[in-house]
């Protein structure tokens, strides 16, 4: 019988224990970090995972019974962005918008944050690479000054909820005549 070679799962992986550079094969001195002796062994065959079979929520349909109503595109009320969103935003959806720096994503999407805000919907603009100070001095400069457009500066994405909370709690007080936050 031939002797089975191990595959790639099999084979065990090395690591430096002083800057955590990994390799496939042993190694005396680490190529990243200089060291002698720091390149040790470890894992072997990966942990496989499962993931159980969840509880169905709605039966499947032929395409043709889903309502697609509840898909329907809202402008945003900036007609490129609208036009290249094939008609807007569509409830729950996703978007992504990249682009290189200074490009002016974060104006455009401020000034549909405001345009948004302006119906009088409660709209939270939620920014993690600049401070609160500075996204309200490109507001004053776009005039997207509203008193319904939240602003929350924010890294821990796990905050966000929170911030929807106080803007909720927000509503409440003023329709209840108790005043600002």
């Amino acid at each position: 019988m031939a002797a089975r070679t191990k595959s790639a799962k099999d084979r065990p992986s090395y690591r430096c224990t002083e800057c955590g550079w990994t390799t496939a094969k042993w190694l005396g001195r680490c190529p990243e970090s200089q060291a002698w002796g720091t390149v040790e062994e470890f894992g072997g065959a990966p942990a496989v995972r499962t993931t159980a079979a969840g509880r169905v929520s709605s039966a499947a349909l032929p395409i043709g019974q889903v309502d697609s109503r509840q898909a329907t595109a809202r402008p945003t009320g900036v007609d490129e962005l609208d036009r290249v969103l094939g008609g807007g935003l569509v409830p729950g959806a996703v978007v992504l918008v990249a682009g290189e720096p200074g490009v002016g994503k974060s104006t455009l999407l401020l000034d549909v944050a405001a345009k948004a805000a302006s119906d009088e919907h409660r709209t939270l603009y939620v920014t993690a690479e600049e401070s609160a100070s500075q996204v309200r001095l490109r507001a004053d400069r776009i005039r997207a000054i509203n008193d319904h457009l939240f602003l929350a500066a924010e890294t821990d994405l796990s905050a966000v909820p929170g911030s929807v909370k106080q803007i909720r709690a927000h509503r409440n007080r003023l329709e209840s005549g108790c005043g600002g936050v």
